[in-house]
């Protein structure tokens, strides 16, 4: 992959790749764990806003690295679209889905690991 240039600065793909996948489970092991239905859903943007906790600076051009990780979950089957807006796409998760489990199993960084691995293997 490139790396993705905006007006201030280029950013390293590898490193702010991995740090915005983990960010991306961090965040979607916190939605299953306060879950209260058979369903969560999410935008980019309010994983981009948790970014902004961990002290991210440049929030557009991690969205697009996060719409991409995302993007490629719903490729994977892990996640599905559940709606489409000019506000963009509304990403879901439900609970026997196998991701689901995975999520309330494992560690963020072997969460991270198992979906590298599959990737590798396919």
């Amino acid at each position: 992959m490139a790396d993705i240039r905006t007006l201030s600065r280029t950013y390293a793909d590898k490193t702010d790749s991995f740090r915005i996948k983990l960010i991306t489970i961090k965040f979607l092991q916190g939605q299953v764990q306060n879950a209260k239905g058979n369903l969560i859903t999410f935008r980019p943007s309010k994983v981009a806003q948790d970014l902004h906790l961990y002290g991210r600076q440049d929030l557009r051009a991690k969205t697009v690295l996060i719409r991409a990780f995302l993007d490629d979950l719903v490729q994977r089957g892990y996640i599905t679209i559940i709606k489409r807006s000019a506000r963009g796409k509304v990403y879901g998760l439900y609970k026997n889905n196998k991701f689901w489990d995975i999520l309330t199993i494992h560690e963020p960084e072997k969460v991270l690991e198992l979906l590298e691995a599959e990737k590798i293997g396919t």
